[in-house]
């Protein structure tokens, strides 16, 4: 595969405008019958909140990895700090994990499965020809100008098929854990504390979608749940 790193934002692009749908409802779409504008500024405000509550999770784990660095490495104060930064940003991200956790099978059921980074790919059965290419470049003039969604539909547009590997952690046990080990660092309990992070980085999935087949958040497929904020 040929594979290229890309923000959450891509990802949320495609959750949010549902231009890979294949004539289904965006996903964060109102089934109201609004008018133009008010439905792009609802585009735009969820795509927003999505690569928030992304990045906090993303870096939360960032400052988890650190913090077992820091107890490998005995610089208990720095992993202090760290451990504690990564609990105020899991909690962050918690306050609206329900709202964007994506409707996966996942080893917690209960949990909410939260994006925190994605890996563009072009699918294994891609052809090269010169026109494929020239749009492929054109995909990518796109990616780096910030402009997830005219990338995936030049894509998409050109039958170059494609899919999106995502990593997910479970929100609500990852939080509960790090609470706990920034507690037994405190403590000085830094053997504990390094088992507790440990379990939040082995409790991390991977998925790959194809990306007409990315899942519905939790909240728009199970509407009755409502959304907070």
């Amino acid at each position: 595969m040929n594979k290229k790193k890309i923000l959450p934002a891509t990802l949320a692009a495609i959750l949010a405008t549902g231009v890979f749908a294949s004539g289904a409802s965006p996903v964060f779409a109102s089934q109201a019958d609004t008018n133009k504008a008010s439905m792009t500024a609802q585009q735009k405000k969820a795509e927003e909140s999505m690569v928030k509550v992304s990045e906090d999770a993303l870096i939360s784990l960032r400052d988890l990895q650190s913090a077992r660095f820091a107890i490998f490495n005995g610089e208990t104060q720095r992993a202090q700090t760290f451990v504690d930064a990564a609990k105020t940003r899991i909690a962050v991200a918690d306050q609206e994990a329900e709202n964007y956790a994506l409707d996966v099978k996942a080893p917690i059921s209960e949990d909410w499965y939260v994006p925190f980074d994605a890996t563009f790919s072009v699918m294994d059965t891609y052809k090269a020809t010169d026109a494929k290419t020239k749009h492929i470049a054109s995909a990518n003039r796109h990616f780096r100008r910030g402009e997830q969604k005219k990338a995936l539909e030049t894509l998409k547009l050109n039958n170059i098929d494609v899919a999106v590997s995502t990593g997910l952690i479970p929100v609500k046990f990852a939080r509960a854990h790090i609470d706990e080990a920034s507690e037994l660092v405190r403590q000085g309990k830094y053997y504990e504390a390094n088992l507790e992070l440990k379990s939040v980085d082995d409790a991390i999935i991977v998925q790959t979608f194809d990306v007409d087949e990315v899942p519905q958040t939790r909240a728009d497929k199970h509407p009755h749940m409502g959304k907070k904020g």
